[in-house]
């Protein structure tokens, strides 16, 4: 019997020793190697900058902002009491607002204009443009302002010379009825100072511009 019992013992502390293994033995220890500082090297800055670079990615927080649409200030003049109201029309049709400014002028510089005389309606002014162009006429605009609606403007010119010139070269291409004539607005004249123009507003504008004649666009400080 006495056998029996040393058989029971030693089973039992096989499997005390089976189940708390972990606890009895220690865990595994993750030998360090001793630096040695006489095998320790200082890099120079060569180095330093010739050793692979980890590249940073931004943070969501710290990516460049979305682009914002840059946008100025333009002054558009020289408008007489008759043509301010078209121009203005124009501007809210573009859904710009603009301040109006008196323009103190002393002397006003003298213009040659070159133009067809208004004719009754838009439609009319369009099928002549036609006509013209048909003619080899390449540079013409359908005015819009109030004083001259629906006349047809070839050109603007500060040297008589140069609008003579114009209109004997339209007359050779078979153009009847255009005119030449001094343009002097005088006194009483405004400027529309335009806020917020952006890019696509001001390339609009250039392309209306000419409709108004001896009208100038040009950017200004925004007040």
């Amino acid at each position: 019997m006495r056998w029996w019992v040393w058989l029971l013992v030693l089973l039992n502390l096989g499997l005390l020793t089976y189940f708390n293994f972990d606890k009895i033995v220690p865990p595994h220890v993750v030998q360090v190697k001793e630096i040695t500082p006489e095998k320790l090297k200082i890099l120079s800055q060569q180095e330093l900058e010739a050793m692979p670079k980890k590249e940073v990615q931004p943070k969501p927080e710290e990516a460049a902002p979305a682009s914002v649409q840059v946008t100025s200030c333009y002054r558009w003049g020289n408008f007489s009491t008759t043509n301010l109201p078209a121009a203005q029309v124009v501007l809210a049709r573009l859904g710009l607002q603009a301040a109006v400014r008196q323009e103190k002028v002393a002397q006003q510089d003298r213009r040659y204009w070159v133009y067809y005389p208004p004719l009754k309606t838009t439609e009319l002014a369009k099928q002549k443009a036609e006509e013209l162009k048909a003619l080899g006429v390449e540079e013409l605009f359908i005015v819009q302002d109030s004083q001259w609606r629906n006349a047809i403007s070839f050109g603007l010119f500060a040297e008589e010379d140069l609008a003579s010139k114009l209109l004997n070269d339209l007359q050779a291409k078979g153009v009847k009825g255009a005119t030449k004539a001094l343009r002097n607005p005088g006194k009483g004249l405004s400027s529309l100072l335009i806020q917020n123009v952006t890019t696509e507003n001001a390339l609009e504008l250039q392309k209306i511009k000419p409709e108004f004649v001896g009208s100038e666009l040009v950017p200004a400080t925004c007040q």
